[in-house]
């Protein structure tokens, strides 16, 4: 059932690989011989910790699209960007994964789990650049510059609008920036610069919005000192802004650099979902991931509040650079739907899907089946795919036989499936 295409200009062809005439699409040059061979030691193991996260992946970004039926994310991996195309699947020699190629992709850094996580890979990986090139380890050229984490909230409490605390806290923070007293204390500090990142989680108290801020200096500061000038300026700007005012100790936070370097590497661990709003929450607050997963599993409580997080973070900038950082840091402009196309790069197609196989998967919610099941077949050789796609095909011929009927397109699927009955 994958079709058969001489179209020399794509250098593809074509060959049998089921009794049952499916036929799949390689590359001329041997594509899936030459990938058997780059992965000659496969990591079962890890195999099966990568089916696992994709397998949370998608199950998740299916709650989404239930909960968020007009948003991006409902046609993110689903419908095809070239509607005279089919589905690519393409196998990413660097990653050792195969994925999606010739469909859309929402890059919502807020509600699609697998956007997130390719986007959030990407900042973090900009973060880690930044820091590096101004502190000097790495491959940097920069040397003796230091960084330092920020954190502000004020107080909370349950029933309070989402939407009004981020308004009200963006006031307080651009009060903060532009405040005479401050700007001058920075700058007589040697501040060059500072990027910010939006969290929020919920618990008993409600919503909890906060700012983790990276603050990048040209010379050592003295924290203490720092803290308590930033956190009486801070108390005044969520006055200033109609928030309720934090008091002097909780309100705002200031750590060396050894705990920026931390959040760095938390806020991007590769084997997350995503990474900064998805972190799990402390004692007993959930992160905005949490209450998908609640909401998958039955919480219509917390639907309704994934509901609410994604009305209000719709449109947000998940890390906003100050003017002139990333300029002078060496990192360069790369937009989320860039970062979410970046698994494209370095990766071979080996397979391309007709749209009633297309269907068949999005119907049997099997999209991260499929993908674990081609990656073994290009690691040992196996027929787990093409075995997959029977599978579906025999359970379509006996869950939707009205619709068979109907529909001419799945007419030799239902025809080949008996056949094998």
């Amino acid at each position: 059932m994958y079709t058969c295409n001489n179209d020399t200009n794509n250098n593809v062809t074509s060959h049998k690989v089921t009794s049952h005439k499916f036929t799949k699409h390689v590359n001329s040059e041997g594509s899936l011989g030459i990938l058997t061979k780059y992965a000659s030691t496969p990591d079962i193991k890890g195999l099966a910790e990568l089916a696992v996260r994709r397998t949370a992946k998608y199950s998740l970004q299916e709650e989404a699209k239930k909960l968020l039926p007009t948003e991006r994310v409902r046609f993110c991996l689903r419908h095809r960007v070239d509607a005279t195309k089919g589905i690519e699947v393409k196998y990413n020699q660097k990653r050792e994964q195969a994925h999606y190629s010739n469909v859309q992709r929402c890059g919502s850094v807020w509600t699609c789990p697998i956007c997130s996580a390719q986007i959030s890979e990407g900042r973090r990986q900009e973060l880690k650049q930044g820091m590096e090139y101004w502190q000097g380890t790495g491959k940097a050229q920069e040397s003796g510059g230091m960084v330092y984490l920020l954190t502000l909230t004020n107080p909370h409490h349950h029933g309070d609008n989402l939407v009004q605390l981020l308004e009200g806290q963006k006031k307080a923070l651009k009060y903060l920036w532009s405040d005479r007293k401050s700007k001058e204390m920075l700058k007589a500090l040697d501040k060059v610069g500072h990027i910010t990142a939006t969290e929020v989680t919920h618990g008993a108290n409600g919503w909890h919005p906060h700012y983790h801020i990276l603050l990048f200096f040209k010379n050592p500061i003295n924290t203490k000192s720092l803290r308590n000038f930033l956190a009486t300026c801070w108390q005044n700007c969520c006055k200033k802004s109609g928030l309720k005012v934090p008091d002097h100790v909780h309100g705002c936070d200031l750590r060396e650099g050894k705990y920026a370097d931390k959040y760095v590497s938390k806020w991007g661990l590769a084997d997350e979902v995503t990474k900064g709003h998805i972190k799990k929450g402390k004692e007993d607050s959930v992160t905005p991931w949490d209450l998908l997963k609640q909401s998958e599993a039955g919480c219509e409580k917390s639907g309704y509040l994934f509901q609410v997080f994604a009305q209000a973070f719709k449109g947000k900038r998940q890390l906003n650079w100050s003017n002139g950082l990333k300029k002078l840091l060496k990192v360069d402009e790369v937009t989320d739907d860039e970062l979410a196309t970046e698994t494209d790069k370095d990766s071979l197609q080996v397979d391309i899907l007709d749209m009633e196989l297309w269907r068949l998967i999005l119907i049997y919610k099997c999209r991260a089946e499929y993908l674990t099941a081609k990656e073994h077949d290009i690691k040992f050789g196996s027929k787990r795919a093409d075995n997959l796609i029977m599978r579906l095909a025999e359970s379509y011929t006996k869950d939707y036989v009205h619709e068979m009927m109907a529909n001419a397109d799945l007419h030799h699927v239902r025809s080949q499936a008996l056949a094998m009955t």
